[in-house]
């Protein structure tokens, strides 16, 4: 089958080792798993930074990609949740962080039945596969915080990727009273205004949030490595992680993102109702998948980056 795959985690080959090659083979799915014909797939900069953090691969290549939108095209022993022809979408990884065992940027994928969940009618497969890690994250950033409604909640970065899905969550199923982020002014402050609905967006380039938004936030949520920053913002007592600073424990914890099947329920409904709406930057062609990852690495992206493997 096609596929992206990573060859090494060799850091002089920047900015990455990637390939998209015609011969992987088709996996098949064990105990627990179902295998999917993928439609959509999304990029993360987990994809890149994965040979930067330590984690040792079982063996090489591997297959890239964590987000997925499909067809059950093969059942498991033991499955039970899903049948051949649904319609799923998921993080195909338990551990985000963890070896690969599987990827999503191919024709075909397995995945742990059991952090899968069926899309909605209404939702498109690009739009499936543009949600999952960036929502899972983003909930369990603020599960971890302790959010609840009424909080004020910053979240840095809101034009990315997870930023902009993440001051929607933060509102729409944590009832935020008021979030705000940082973005420049002119098109990224539009929109995350359209997309992300903040209700204050402070421009980094010429204000110092920390200072603006002093003691501001019960919840914080890093995404841009700006975690003195949001130490500032934090409130006495408040709750603060990073998903992008792993060096400074003693300001915000970092955490290993974990798929659940009650996370990905959560999330189906939200897009169903309306509440949580995909935001993607492009839609690329499989064969130009190397050029998605290219431009993820730019780090010039608003929202999500997606790549179209099937009709």
């Amino acid at each position: 089958m096609k596929a992206v795959v990573e060859k090494s985690h060799d850091t002089s080959k920047q900015p990455f080792d990637f390939e998209l090659v015609v011969d992987f083979p088709k996996p098949k799915p064990s105990e627990g798993e179902i295998l999917i014909k993928v439609h959509a797939a999304a990029t993360n900069p987990v994809d890149i930074a994965r040979k930067y953090v330590g984690i040792q691969e079982s063996s090489f290549p591997v297959v890239v990609g964590y987000d997925v939108a499909g067809v059950v095209e093969e059942v498991g022993e033991g499955v039970c949740d899903f049948k051949v022809g649904d319609r799923v979408f998921g993080d195909v990884m338990k551990q985000t962080l963890g070896p690969k065992f599987t990827g999503t940027m191919a024709e075909f994928a397995v995945a742990p039945a059991n952090i899968m969940a069926i899309l909605p009618e209404t939702v498109s497969f690009e739009e499936g596969a543009a949600i999952p890690l960036a929502a899972i994250t983003s909930i369990q950033a603020f599960e971890l915080t302790g959010a609840k409604k009424g909080d004020k909640i910053f979240i840095s970065g809101g034009a990315g990727g997870v930023g902009i899905h993440a001051l929607q969550i933060a509102k729409n199923r944590f009832e935020a009273s008021e979030c705000a982020t940082t973005a420049s002014a002119g098109k990224k402050t539009d929109f995350v205004k359209e997309n992300g609905k903040a209700d204050r967006i402070i421009d980094y380039k010429t204000e110092d949030a920390g200072e603006v938004l002093k003691g501001w936030a019960d919840v914080v949520l890093d995404t841009t490595k700006d975690v003195e920053m949001g130490a500032k913002i934090l409130k006495d007592g408040g709750g603060i992680r990073t998903i992008a600073e792993f060096s400074k424990p003693e300001i915000a914890k970092s955490f290993s993102v974990e798929p659940t099947k009650e996370r990905m329920n959560a999330i189906a409904l939200d897009m169903a109702s309306g509440k949580l709406k995909a935001v993607i930057d492009t839609v690329y062609k499989f064969e130009d998948a190397i050029k998605a990852f290219e431009y993820q690495a730019s780090g010039r992206a608003m929202g999500k980056i997606v790549v179209k493997i099937t009709d």
